[in-house]
Formats: structure tokens, C-alpha cells, sequence
């Protein structure tokens, strides 16, 4: 049995206020952690390159990404991608991480990179659903940057 975090609603928790107190509980451990550590570690740097940047932007990177791979699941055709901006330099960031999971493409930056078991595109696009469904998790309890605030914390 592992541990870690379940979020329960607080009876004290009022406007304005975290509506949510952690708790220690039994969980199981997070599927494709490393992916998802990865994916949320290139988000990060984009952020503290670019302290402007939102939730927003960050969600937006990931659901571009999320319809690229999931149309290629489904075997069809991906649109083209209409960011512009920051918005695009963080899509162009997370997709050379889902490339380089992918197996497809090495990591930009100074070699040597740790050898890696290529995901299936179908694994890479729940992660990216999961990390959508996070930022607006976070966004919702933190503001316009509180799932960057959140995972700044867990990434170096």
C-alpha cells in the first residue's frame, strides 16, 4: 500500500480561502509519472523564462498537443496549429517533450540524454488530458497562476 494526497473539502473554507484541506490517505501511485513530470518540467521553464505567462497559456499548449496526437490515434489528419506568441512557444516546448517520449526526436540541448522506452502515442495523449484537466484543477483554486505556482514546487 502506498500514501499520498486525496483532497477533501473543508467545513471551515470560506470566500476567498483554499476551499480544500490536504489529507494522507491511501492512493495509488500516478500512471506514467515520468511523462507527466516531463511534460509539466517544460511548462515550467517556459513560465520562468516568461513570468507573464498564465494558466491559460499553459492549458492551451497542452490542448493543442492533446488534439495533434489524438488525431493521429484516430488516424486522421491534424489541423494546423493557430498559436501565435507565447502561446506557441510553450506548444513548440511541449511538443518536442512529447517527441522525444515519442521516440521520434532527440531532446534539443546539450547530449548525453538518458535512453528512453518510446510511450505509444494513446499513453501520451491521456497524459496531456491529465495535465489539462490539472491546470484547470489548479487554476480554479489558485488563480490565473496557480497551476504554474503548484508545479513550480515539484520541478527543479
Amino acid at each position: 500500500m502506498s500514501t499520498g494526497n486525496y483532497i477533501f473539502p473543508s467545513p471551515k473554507a470560506t470566500a476567498g480561502q483554499m476551499p480544500f484541506e490536504h489529507s494522507l490517505i491511501m492512493m495509488p501511485p500516478e500512471e506514467n509519472l515520468d511523462i507527466l513530470q516531463n511534460l509539466e518540467l517544460a511548462v515550467a521553464e517556459v513560465w520562468r523564462d516568461y513570468p507573464e505567462m498564465t494558466d491559460y497559456i499553459a492549458f492551451r499548449a497542452y490542448e493543442a498537443a492533446h488534439r495533434l496526437y489524438k488525431d493521429e490515434v484516430r488516424g486522421r489528419i491534424p489541423k494546423p496549429c493557430a498559436l501565435t506568441g507565447l502561446d506557441l512557444d510553450a506548444f513548440e516546448t511541449v511538443i518536442a517533450i512529447c517527441e522525444y517520449r515519442l521516440g521520434r526526436k532527440p531532446l534539443r540541448g546539450p547530449p548525453p540524454h538518458e535512453p528512453i522506452e518510446p510511450a505509444p502515442v494513446a499513453v501520451l495523449v491521456d497524459c496531456l488530458g491529465k495535465l489539462m484537466r490539472s491546470v484547470e484543477r489548479h487554476t480554479a483554486i489558485g488563480g490565473r497562476q496557480g497551476y504554474l505556482t503548484f508545479i513550480d514546487e515539484f520541478v527543479p
